[in-house]
Parts: C-alpha cells; sequence; structure tokens
C-alpha cells in the first residue's frame, strides 16, 4: 500500500519575480495533473484540469512560474458513471476540497536565484502549494525538461510525489486528526504527477 514519504510542507516562501524575461504561456489542452489516493484495500486515480498558468524565461533561464487548477474539474478514472461522479462529488464537496469555495489550487515558483535557472540542470523545482486557504512550500522533483527551439515550446515533466493532504487542512477520514475511524479513513498521502507544455 502508500509508502512513500510525502514531500516537507514548509512555511510560505517569496515568489520568484522576472525583471526582463519572455512569458510563455501554459498550453492548458496539452497539459496534465493526474492524482491518486489510497484508502485500506484500494486506490482511486484521475486527472484535474489546468485553468492557467506561465513560465518566464531569460534566454534558456528559468526565471519565475505559475500554474493554477481548477478544482472544479477532478475527474476520476478508475469508476464509471454514478460511482464516479459520487467520488467526484464528494472530492469537490465541504468534506475535501471545498470547490465552491477555494475554485483554483496554485503553484507558483519560488528560490530561483538572481537571473533564473537553467532549463537543462533542473532537477527540482520548489514552489508555493496554494489547496483551500492553505499555503505551504514544497519542492517537486523534475523527470524531464524538453525544449523544442524550433516552436519555442517546453515540456515540463515530473516525477510522481506525494503530499500530506492534513499540511493543507483537507481532513475528511484522515487519520492526522481523527482517531476513531477504525477502516473509514482515507490515507493522507496523495500521489500527483504533471506534464506541463509551455508555448510561445
Amino acid at each position: 500500500n502508500q509508502s512513500k514519504k510525502a514531500v516537507s510542507a514548509g512555511s510560505e516562501q517569496e515568489v520568484s519575480v522576472a525583471k526582463e524575461a519572455s512569458i510563455v504561456k501554459i498550453s492548458l489542452g496539452e497539459s496534465s495533473l493526474k492524482w491518486k489516493g489510497f484508502k485500506p484495500g484500494g486506490e482511486h486515480f484521475g486527472s484535474i484540469s489546468l485553468s492557467d498558468g506561465e513560465i518566464k524565461l531569460s534566454g534558456d533561464n528559468l526565471v519565475s512560474g505559475y500554474v493554477a487548477v481548477q478544482m472544479n474539474s477532478i475527474a476520476v478514472e478508475d469508476l464509471e458513471g454514478e460511482m464516479a461522479a459520487k467520488l467526484k462529488g464528494h472530492l469537490e464537496s465541504e468534506d475535501f476540497f471545498d470547490s465552491n469555495k477555494y475554485p483554483t489550487a496554485k503553484f507558483e515558483l519560488t528560490n530561483l536565484p538572481e537571473g533564473g535557472l537553467n532549463l537543462s540542470k533542473i532537477t527540482e523545482l520548489t514552489g508555493n502549494l496554494t489547496l483551500k486557504d492553505v499555503t505551504k512550500n514544497i519542492t517537486i522533483p523534475i523527470e524531464t525538461i524538453e525544449s523544442e527551439s524550433n516552436t519555442a515550446s517546453y515540456k515540463i515533466t515530473s516525477k510522481t510525489f506525494t503530499i500530506n493532504r492534513a499540511d493543507w487542512n483537507v481532513r475528511y477520514g484522515s487519520k492526522s486528526f481523527f482517531d476513531n475511524l477504525a477502516d473509514n479513513f482515507i490515507e493522507d498521502n496523495i500521489e500527483l504527477q504533471f506534464v506541463i507544455l509551455a508555448k510561445k
């Protein structure tokens, strides 16, 4: 079952700001965010749509960036029909992500050096992740960054990483907050993986 350690959720950091840079918008339809959640004896998985995002480049250096996630777009891919709709409704309800009240989650890059970081050398990205009304600073491991100079496109693929939803007060059925749940709990850890395509 779930044994991977969640990324450390530290305090919010100052967001990286670009002074002179070219803006490259994220292609929402060609980018994806995958999620996987765990419970005793099983798991659920699916995807969430991005709603906005951009990276800023100075030459081949990444100087700032953010991505926004549309929290009412949770898709459940391991179930069908009524069961999928029921789980989607529950995940978007006040019990979990409360997407009516908090329609957007956001990841904003921090800790980038003055002048940015060369794309070819990036192995991880650090940023503020805002879920609901909580912002924590996390570091995400990066699998590859592919740049295509002919089309001025950049494809950023993360490794699978794990967050502990309790760090963002997403508490329903959480072992971190309730001791009397017996087998009803859902694991605190959520696995995430993204592919982001940005192009001019």
